[in-house]
């Protein structure tokens, strides 16, 4: 996690905004005279809304996470994909 605060932001924008981008890493800007603030790359972002989306509903996070373990315990199956 990078920090840096409001002036050096301003001072370097392109230089953090390229590093967010590059390495999906957030960059946590703090502020003295406001909220500090998160700034993400669109696509984290994205991945982010999608996640709290499917986990929403408690039935789907249940069998998301039924999935992975057992994945984990080397229960799954691979699958192809059906092309139309």
């Amino acid at each position: 996690m990078q920090v840096t605060t409001f002036t050096s932001f301003r001072q370097q924008l392109k230089s953090y905004l390229d590093k967010v981008r590059n390495n999906h890493t957030p960059l946590f800007v703090t502020s003295a005279n406001g909220e500090d603030v998160v700034v993400l790359s669109k696509s984290d972002y994205e991945s982010m809304e999608e996640t709290f989306y499917l986990l929403k509903s408690p039935k789907n996070a249940l069998r998301l996470l039924q999935g992975i373990e057992d994945y984990e315990k080397g229960l799954a199956k691979e699958r192809n994909l059906i092309e139309e």
